[in-house]
């Protein structure tokens, strides 16, 4: 019997956790390989969450994630394990031809629910070829136009979440959420991936000559642009506990770990501009059963 979960993010401000692609002056952040979406490493995410609960309790951090490397190369045992967090839904603005109106929405694709509901033991269904969503109509989405038709009972069982949103959340986005969603096929999210990121353009301020001998010109020029994944969008990870017979996890310090990773906190860089802060919440709030324990340790 393994102990495996589901964990979300929602995010708060803009993401950028780097990766390898940067191109000149643009910064660009982490994406998967096969898909070329954005995502937040575990590694990144489990790091924020070791810090968080350091800063509160060093031994209960050492307990859960293992002691860092000392100077002689040995590592702790960790005891709870975090995986990559995916994207789940995007917000993007739309123009709903029915009425003009500008309606802000969530989108997501084929791949991404099936891939959550995979993980989350949720319904799976076929979706259809065309653009389904909470709202009917017709809607331009970046630089597209979507017909966009209902969603049949199965598919919304199939984009639920595992999990309610935070109490903090409910109030704010909940009815949001239940009324602006748009699932679409995957080609057509690939597309709208080129637009949906969140970009910012920093400039170098050159104060330009200021002396006779100096012939500088003043001015703005581009420094660097960031890429970012946007605020308000729902990501998805797995996580569980991996108990140490010998000294398992206790109450106190699962709950530590629960108050963190259902709480606020930041992940990635840039923290110094207020970046990636995110509101978490989890499927599973308990502390495995000394059977359960019992049976991952025979298994492992």
């Amino acid at each position: 019997m393994n102990d495996f979960r589901t964990g979300y993010l929602y995010t708060l401000a803009p993401i950028h956790c780097g990766g390898e692609g940067d191109l000149g002056n643009i910064l660009d952040i982490v994406r998967e390989v096969h898909t070329d979406f954005p995502y937040i490493p575990g590694s990144s995410l489990r790091g924020s969450l070791r810090w968080d609960v350091n800063s509160i309790n060093p031994a209960a951090a050492d307990k859960l994630f293992g002691k860092e490397l000392s100077a002689d190369g040995q590592m702790g045992i960790h005891q709870v394990w975090f995986g990559d967090a995916r994207l789940l839904w995007v917000p993007m603005r739309t123009m709903s031809m029915n009425g003009n109106q500008n309606v802000f929405t969530w989108v997501s694709c084929h791949s991404l629910i099936r891939d959550h509901a995979l993980l989350s033991r949720l319904p799976i269904t076929e979706f259809p070829d065309n653009p389904v969503g909470t709202h009917t109509g017709t809607y331009y989405v970046a630089d597209a136009q979507l017909q966009v038709s209902g969603l049949k009972e199965p598919e919304k069982q199939a984009i639920a979440l595992a999990e309610d949103c935070t109490e903090s959340l409910s109030s704010a986005v909940k009815s949001t959420w239940e009324k602006n969603r748009i699932v679409l096929p995957d080609s057509d999210f690939q597309t709208l991936m080129e637009h949906s990121l969140w970009t910012q353009i920093r400039n170098k301020i050159n104060k330009g000559g200021e002396d006779e001998e100096d012939d500088s010109e003043g001015g703005a020029e581009i420094f660097w642009t960031d890429v970012c994944i946007p605020r308000d969008t729902i990501l998805y990870y797995s996580w569980g506990y991996k108990l140490n017979k010998l000294n398992p996890v206790t109450e106190p310090e699962h709950n530590l770990l629960k108050d963190v990773v259902t709480g606020l906190f930041q992940i990635g860089g840039q923290a110094n501009i207020g970046r990636g802060w995110v509101q978490g919440w989890v499927t599973n709030k308990t502390l495995p059963t000394e059977q359960s324990n019992q049976l991952m340790q025979v298994e492992s």
